[in-house]
């Protein structure tokens, strides 16, 4: 019975090790190409803040969100346990609209960008909101479904939120 537990045992050892091995070259050059495309689209969005920095209006803040008032609103700042409706077009920096919407949301559940952008804006107000790739959704990709179509967006992309604050409740 121990003779037949110990060739159990080295024969599974040995499959566990075929397994691990079986990495084909298709396999290692579809990691270095997304290694690649992830650098350049890391890269690619650093460039752009590095410029849009010294645009007229753009403020850069510690975190390194940016952002450019467009209309300035006179309500109350929102806080992060704020309800709030917000109108929003969320694009990548070549254009390409992944989001659009009118929503009522809590503050607190959005991304860091968004957290952190909004709460610069009084109610009423319209601003671009431009956030670094750690502040939207960092080293994941994401794919949605804008108009109809299915738009990707790559990992470590730098996003811009087109937004109008219309409406902040406080919440108890």
């Amino acid at each position: 019975m121990k003779t037949l537990k110990f060739w159990t045992l080295c024969l599974f050892s040995f499959l566990v090790m075929a397994m691990g091995t079986s990495c084909s070259d298709d396999d290692n050059n579809e990691v270095d190409s997304a290694i690649a495309e992830n650098k350049a689209n890391k890269e690619e969005g650093e460039q752009f803040l590095l410029a849009n920095k010294t645009a007229e209006g753009v403020v850069t803040t510690f975190s390194g969100l940016q952002y450019k008032i467009l209309a300035r609103g006179t309500g109350e700042k929102p806080i992060l346990s704020d309800s709030l409706t917000l109108v929003y077009t969320a694009k990548l920096i070549d254009g390409t609209i992944f989001m659009s919407d009118t929503e009522d949301l809590l503050l607190a559940h959005q991304i860091e960008g968004l957290k952190e952008g909004v709460r610069y804006m009084p109610e009423g107000s319209s601003f671009v909101l431009y956030l670094p790739y750690y502040l939207g959704y960092d080293a994941t990709e994401r794919n949605f479904s804008y108009s109809g179509s299915s738009v990707k967006v790559k990992a470590y992309s730098v996003l811009m939120f087109e937004c109008k604050l219309t409406r902040v409740k406080h919440n108890e």
